[in-house]
């Protein structure tokens, strides 16, 4: 009797495990002019993690360090930089403190998709208020097309930021750039397979049997 219930708690033990959430990762980052942070997959974006509301010279004096966690299933984050039509736009930071551009970082910039995003103007983007629709974002990036980033050292922003490198783009663009989670050492939960969820049935009857027939 005492073994099936260990047995069943075990079973209901690693039901609960594989269900849980993903691990936590920080980022620090300055955008020029403005930028957003998505949670997804290889195939798609799911959610949003952050909009910055500041613009790029207040960024810099209190730049602190974002936390976010993945939810299960999401192997992947995603920035959106956005440029309000200065005469530099770009992206730099540090994700769990490796920097975004460096070699063991896997980094995609996706071709230009402000079309996509409704209100666009590059008043508010410059400002660093406007805000991106997650809707907007997923239809962007079932339409993009991929390609290696631009990477820049001496652009103001990214010189003041103390980054030492980001990423430059085309002046009132904007471009998603995706990043592996597992590459900046996030380690990832995956959605439950079926087999996982049978056994945690399993194990929570067996559980529920045995205290039954412990307490006739």
């Amino acid at each position: 009797m005492k073994k099936r219930s260990l047995l069943s708690a075990t079973v209901v033990s690693l039901g609960l495990i594989s269900a849980g959430s993903a691990n936590a990762f920080s980022i620090s980052m300055i955008g020029d002019n403005d930028f957003a942070i998505f949670g997804g997959t290889a195939t798609g974006i799911n959610n949003i993690l952050y909009q910055n509301n500041q613009v790029w010279m207040d960024q810099i004096p209190s730049l602190s360090t974002l936390n976010f966690t993945l939810a299960a299933g999401d192997t992947m984050f995603y920035v959106l930089g956005m440029g309000g039509g200065g005469p530099e736009e770009n992206i730099s930071g540090t994700v769990n403190g490796v920097n975004m551009t460096s070699a063991s970082v896997s980094v995609l910039m996706s071709q230009d998709i402000k079309s996509f995003l409704t209100g666009y103007n590059n008043t508010d983007v410059t400002n660093g208020s406007f805000n991106v629709n997650l809707a907007d974002v997923q239809t962007a990036f079932s339409q993009s097309i991929w390609g290696a980033p631009d990477l820049n050292t001496t652009q103001t922003v990214i010189v003041q930021g103390g980054f030492g490198s980001g990423f430059r783009f085309d002046t009132s663009t904007a471009h998603l750039f995706s990043f592996n989670a597992s590459d900046v050492g996030v380690v990832t939960n995956p959605v439950p397979e079926p087999a996982s969820l049978a056994l945690l049935g399993i194990g929570l009857v067996g559980l529920v049997a045995s205290r039954r027939r412990k307490t006739a």
